[in-house]
């Protein structure tokens, strides 16, 4: 054979110095971590700052309000409260469980009331132990069915949105609201709101 022999580290060497030149030619990617208090953007759209502002101020009428040491003096005992759903009616996708569950945990955290699991999963998984417990554990430690907590109150509530657009202007309202139910009377014992206006502007972008 007249041509000479390519040896198998020649090969490999090419193949590194050819990654190497395509990888220049890249874009990067790079993340970075900001705090939670950063806005999240320049837009009309709901974004995780208007998520927590919203929290935090229908937290703050939660724990202004007297319903909970009405009931206290009323029963001598904690309001015990089920987390219901937050219906989504507005325009975008909303994680509506993710407001509810920093809500319930600010609430938790004030030692006013006590919370009672209310998602399916979580139930399930409660049933599902208590079952086993019942087959396998030591019967001074068994927690069987009917020994659980009833809540007496079903938080539940809202997300609304309305949008109004001319030209290069686009404004948005969102209005979250809030209410707490008696499962006895089925009363609304309290109840909340939080509105939220957005005002865009495109110069010739998309919203």
């Amino acid at each position: 054979m007249g041509g000479r022999r390519i040896s198998r580290r020649s090969i490999v060497l090419a193949c590194v110095l050819l990654l190497g030149i395509f990888s220049q030619g890249c874009s990067s990617y790079s993340v970075k971590r900001v705090s939670l208090d950063t806005e999240g953007g320049v837009t009309s759209r709901w974004t995780d700052t208007d998520a927590r502002l919203t929290a935090e101020t229908l937290i703050k009428k939660a724990m202004d309000s007297n319903w909970f040491s009405d009931f206290r003096n009323t029963h001598d005992r904690k309001a015990v409260i089920v987390l219901g759903q937050m219906v989504n009616r507005s325009d975008q996708d909303i994680n509506t469980r993710i407001f509810l569950n920093h809500f319930q945990d600010a609430l938790i955290n004030s030692g006013k009331v006590v919370f009672v699991a209310g998602e399916d999963y979580a139930r399930k998984q409660a049933e599902a132990e208590r079952k086993y417990q019942l087959g396998h554990a030591r019967s001074s430690t068994v927690h069987g069915p009917g020994q659980q907590t009833g809540a007496d109150f079903l938080l539940t509530g809202s997300i609304n949105s309305y949008v109004a657009s001319r030209g290069d202007k686009e404004v948005r309202f969102y209005e979250t609201h809030l209410k707490a139910i008696d499962l006895t009377t089925n009363e609304i014992i309290w109840s909340a709101e939080y509105r939220v206006k957005k005002i865009a502007h495109a110069s010739g972008g998309s919203f």
